[in-house]
């Protein structure tokens, strides 16, 4: 008796997070491409990081997608927060992509040829103006699941070790 009681218990429990995680907005959805570059002017290869939130591959970028971009090289480092403008496509990944991102102070471009360039003006700290060829985008690590998610896989296991558990009747008859 008391285990139908608490079995009724976790799936209305269930059923409520379940109704709470639909009825729930949707959160921002990040996702990261990571750049690879082999510097003309530089030594070595060049590396960034764009960040982005609800982005579809092959949907046009727009600032309302930023979230952050990263660029580093021997020569030239920033880490940008904020854009005036942000431009491009992701279509095929690993491979090249069309994205020009710009503020006040530093810009990068990524053209569909695989040709790179990143440069500031104005701003202060490690400056400089690479140039590269044979860029390349790929899709960055994938994200951590929601607490919701993590709530109804924790209720499915308890739910499937109470089963489990539970002892099996006997259908032997007595006579």
């Amino acid at each position: 008796m008391l285990q139908k009681r608490i079995m009724r218990f976790l799936t209305a429990l269930m059923a409520l997070f379940g109704a709470a995680s639909w009825a729930a907005p949707a959160a921002a959805t990040n996702t990261s491409f990571l750049f690879t570059g082999y510097c003309f002017d530089c030594t070595g290869t060049a590396t960034g990081e764009l960040v982005v939130k609800d982005y579809t591959l092959g949907d046009v970028l727009t600032t309302g997608n930023f979230v952050s971009f990263t660029y580093s090289s021997n020569l030239t480092s920033f880490t940008l927060d904020t854009v005036t403008s942000l431009v491009g496509s992701f279509s095929v990944l690993p491979g090249s992509a069309f994205v020009v991102l710009f503020n006040d102070d530093y810009a990068f471009s990524s053209l569909s040829t695989p040709f790179f360039s990143p440069w500031c003006a104005g701003a202060t700290g490690t400056c400089g103006s690479d140039f590269g060829f044979v860029s390349s985008w790929a899709l960055g690590t994938g994200s951590v699941p929601e607490p919701a998610m993590w709530v109804a896989m924790v209720v499915g296991f308890g739910l499937l070790g109470t089963t489990m558990r539970r002892p099996r009747r006997s259908s032997a008859l007595y006579a």
